[in-house]
């Protein structure tokens, strides 16, 4: 994620000595993202070299720690492909750095994919599947992130930046969704930000899922919505029908879809791009938006074109 919190050396070698990893080889900021500060790290004990992701977590992300520490313990035990916490020698807690909570986790194997293939996208689907039913387990005390009230207050504070044409389109996903969060379709803990760039590969096998701070209670679907929009679209925006099939059938070899969910899912796809749509018009910092909304707002047209309503 991007890099708001400037740490020097120092700061990470003081930070270091709470954690039985030796010492400080290499540190870099991660500067992709728009959501706490990160920082792949290196040690060395002996003739074994540590590779680490150091966060700093930041804004309302900070009350929300624990809980996301808990969840992601959790799904790992489970089995589920979540990097391991680098646990303090003195107590198992992490110090705060810069005055921020931190997480420090094992820096997994892998790469972000580049070339999305169908059967990629089948692993993504078998994952998610399993971890929307090995969170059933898990007691939720978050309140709900990203809501139908959330999307109306983020689209009222942001709709200046928006065309008349833009505004009655998100306006209408919002709408929607508010609908849908009471008609009973099912519900749980979702990862709520699988993007290709929150998922590793090695080998073409899935051996990573990161970044849990969008980690919520939700409509189960709107996980699945969430990635299908990122990983079945090519750079055209043209809907990739074969990859979409694939997350789908890996999703149900571990919790088969509702037929209302089947027929709602167009509209969560929707719904899905005007939600991140939000979250990127709120970054604007007075000169630029730090991630481009407009690309997830021509993708809610795409989709809208493509509906069957």
């Amino acid at each position: 994620m991007g890099v708001y919190t400037q740490l020097s050396e120092t700061e990470i070698k003081d930070y270091l000595t709470h954690f039985d990893l030796g010492e400080l080889l290499h540190f870099e900021p991660i500067t992709t993202g728009i959501e706490n500060s990160n920082y792949r790290v290196t040690t060395q004990r002996f003739d074994h070299e540590f590779y680490s992701i150091l966060t700093l977590v930041e804004g309302e992300n900070t009350s929300r720690v624990p809980w996301v520490i808990e969840v992601m313990k959790h799904l790992s035990h489970y089995g589920l492909p979540i990097p391991k916490p680098r646990v303090r020698s003195k107590d198992g807690v992490n110090p705060e750095l810069a005055g921020r909570p931190t997480l420090f986790m094992e820096c997994l194997p892998g790469q972000h994919l580049e070339t999305v293939q169908p059967s990629h996208c089948h692993q993504i689907g078998a994952q998610m599947g399993r971890l929307h039913s090995v969170a059933t387990a898990i007691s939720n005390t978050q309140p709900i992130l990203f809501d139908s009230h959330w999307m109306t207050e983020s689209f009222q504070m942001t709709q200046s930046h928006l065309s008349k044409s833009e505004a009655q389109i998100l306006s209408h996903a919002i709408e929607h969704y508010e609908s849908l969060s009471i008609s009973g379709l099912p519900r749980g803990l979702i990862h709520g930000d699988l993007f290709k760039d929150n998922v590793l590969f090695q080998d073409d096998s899935l051996v990573g899922m990161l970044d849990f701070f969008h980690l919520s209670e939700d409509l189960w679907l709107m996980d699945l919505a969430i990635a299908l929009n990122d990983w079945c679209f090519d750079a055209q925006h043209r809907m990739l029908t074969e990859h979409s099939a694939a997350m789908i059938q890996g999703y149900e070899t571990f919790r088969p879809l509702e037929p209302e969910e089947r027929s709602q899912l167009p509209a969560l796809r929707m719904i899905a791009s005007a939600r991140f749509a939000l979250t990127r018009l709120e970054t604007f910092d007075g000169n630029r938006f730090r991630k481009d909304p407009f690309d997830q707002i021509t993708r809610l047209r795409q989709l809208d074109a493509l509906s069957p309503n």
